[in-house]
């Protein structure tokens, strides 16, 4: 009889109370993991150094190819008439009798009357203009008298993509092909949305990619197949610059240098969710971002993209405010650095005062409401008792409002 009683009272609490997953979670205690697991990685990182996208300009404009100029030679024409050369008027680039508008090939060098093709790569204008001089006095020109004027820098035609505010094609003089200047023509980076700067070029390159970015380049260097190798391009190169890093960047001033052809893409912050499993209060709920596309993420947030958010903001933002719904604690399912699946557990009560007991909410991890023996009990008080003591008062008063109800 007495086994009997016993089984009936815990059928009872059973269909009363629910079944419950085990009480005991696994999952590394949140206090024994290293500090770096609740250091904010947004709140005390690098903004780039925008300036480390300029180039240095030099004090003088030198002379390069595809820059054109504009050469005055003084008595040119009765020179080449006693010569018997043509005269100015009928030479190409020459727009009056002392006056040649020439750009310089790829080489730096320019066609002049007398002197033939010359070499000012390198030379600034006053360095050319006594060049020429030199040049003309030996033996063409007496006392000759010359001037040099820049017409119009060389360009360099580069596309901008991305996050900014008028993606295209731009042409950035000479001295100003760089990002900077790209992204400034290209009217500005959305800096709400901007994660991270990549330059693409064609020409094989020196560049060496950050650490993270080389063990990525092997693995998937592994995995091409033949077939995908032969419409590769080895000499494709990608430059990534992040805005934000927990260490300062530095540039190397080749990398910021634009040439023709050049593509700078400035990329989006990717979207960065964690989730939580478990019953949400929709009155406590808080999202970040809100969109259309976030009813696609069921139980997932938006992690915010200017601040840290540690495992009690999170269990908060999920809605875990009521005393009696709320866990006490909680097991973080993380993809750690080598791949694997980690267990964490944070117990929220220590946390709340405790820095060693939290840690900070990454992309990707998925939270799970622990069904540890104080929560249990507290549901369970919370089921029976009312009901122990209500459920009398409810019923007389049925009867009292209602009799006819009663058969």
């Amino acid at each position: 009889m007495f086994r009997f009683s016993s089984c009936a009272v815990s059928l009872s609490i059973v269909f009363v109370v629910g079944c419950y997953a085990p009480l005991k979670s696994p999952g590394i205690p949140a206090s024994t993991l290293p500090d770096s697991f609740r250091t904010p990685t947004k709140r005390f990182s690098n903004d780039l150094n925008f300036a480390m996208l300029t180039q240095p300009v030099p004090a003088s404009y030198r002379l390069g190819p595809k820059d054109r100029i504009q050469v005055e030679i003084a008595d040119l024409n009765p020179r080449l008439l006693r010569l018997g050369q043509p005269v100015p008027e009928n030479l190409p680039g020459v727009s009056s009798p002392n006056l040649v508008q020439a750009e310089l090939d790829e080489s730096g060098r320019v066609l002049l009357p007398l002197i033939g093709s010359v070499t000012l790569k390198g030379k600034t204008l006053s360095e050319a203009r006594l060049q020429l001089i030199s040049w003309y006095a030996d033996g063409y020109l007496d006392d000759p008298k010359v001037s040099v004027m820049l017409l119009a820098p060389a360009t360099t035609r580069v596309l901008v993509l991305g996050e900014v505010a008028n993606p295209g094609v731009y042409e950035l003089p000479k001295y100003e092909n760089d990002i900077a200047h790209a992204i400034a023509l290209a009217g500005g980076l959305i800096l709400e949305s901007a994660d991270e700067i990549t330059v693409h070029r064609r020409q094989a390159s020196e560049h060496v990619l950050p650490a993270q970015y080389q063990a990525a380049a092997e693995v998937a260097k592994e995995a091409v197949s033949p077939a995908s190798e032969e419409v590769s391009h080895p000499n494709m190169s990608v430059v990534r610059i992040p805005l934000r890093s927990p260490l300062p960047v530095e540039l190397p001033a080749a990398d910021v240098v634009l040439e023709n052809g050049n593509v700078v893409v400035v990329k989006k912050c990717a979207e960065e969710t964690f989730f939580v499993v478990g019953l949400l209060n929709p009155n406590g709920l808080v999202r970040f971002n809100l969109g259309r596309d976030n009813r696609d993420l069921g139980n997932g947030f938006t992690l915010p993209k200017d601040r840290d958010v540690d495992v009690v903001t999170a269990v908060a933002m999920a809605g875990y405010i009521d005393p009696i719904d709320s866990p006490t604690t909680v097991t973080v399912h993380r993809t750690g650095p080598d791949g694997n699946p980690m267990l964490i557990r944070v117990d929220l009560i220590q946390a709340r005062y405790n820095r060693d007991e939290n840690i900070m909410v990454q992309a990707g991890d998925i939270i799970y409401l622990n069904p540890d023996p104080a929560w249990w009990c507290r549901r369970t008080f919370d089921r029976i008792v009312p009901s122990v003591f209500t459920a009398p008062y409810f019923e007389a008063m049925q009867r009292w409002i209602n009799p006819g109800r009663i058969n």
